[in-house]
């Protein structure tokens, strides 16, 4: 009896193992870096960007607005670090997944003379103590990135922040585009604005 596999056996064989290894290779990242993500943020734009290339460009600006939110002055060595994954919609429009690793929120909101914008029911629950400081930073930050990110437009649908749970389960569905007929080249992973490598000099 025959064991070779079919054309359409070793289709599929080849690419499933395209997302493991990159799944795993990525957890191997997680480890010996010692990153710990704490949010999933995904950001759908107003005004789609259809070229991988281009969004590569976006999401340059895109890191610096947020690292410029946890840090106004100088970026130190030890700042978060942060994953991104484009993925276009059935229309071909992107949008994109970030990983982002945490900050306590009493000393984020100590350093630097802070300003943030939060809206007036969140103020009504910090006076009545009702809330949690990592609520009131994603806010701000998400009010921030609304505001110096115009391609995100201000819907509500724009940014949508999710702890980042179980880091097996987000780095499989940041990878289906691997399992698609239409893979080309990891371009889902950008990896010029990811922090995959050791950092210097607080880049």
């Amino acid at each position: 009896m025959g064991t070779s596999l079919s054309p359409r056996h070793l289709y599929e064989s080849n690419k499933n193992s395209k997302r493991v290894v990159t799944e795993e290779w990525l957890e191997r990242k997680i480890e010996t870096l010692n990153i710990k993500f704490r949010y999933f943020l995904t950001l759908s734009f107003t005004f789609q960007q259809r070229n991988v290339l281009n969004q590569y460009l976006d999401n340059q600006h895109i890191k610096k607005v947020i690292l410029d939110f946890f840090y106004p002055n100088k970026k130190p060595n030890d700042r978060i670090r942060l994953w991104f994954f484009t993925e276009p919609h059935s229309s071909g429009a992107l949008h994109l997944h970030i990983f982002i690793e945490g900050m306590d929120g009493l000393s984020w909101l100590s350093k630097n003379n802070r300003k943030i914008t939060i809206n007036k029911r969140t103020l009504f629950d910090i006076v009545a103590r009702d809330f949690s400081m990592d609520d009131v930073m994603t806010e701000a930050l998400t009010n921030h990135l609304q505001r110096y990110i115009r391609k995100l437009g201000y819907g509500k649908q724009s940014v949508d922040w999710k702890s980042i749970g179980s880091i097996q389960h987000r780095l499989h569905y940041v990878n289906k585009s691997l399992s698609s007929v239409d893979f080309d080249k990891w371009q889902h992973l950008d990896y010029e604005n990811s922090d995959l490598g050791e950092m210097k000099n607080g880049r």
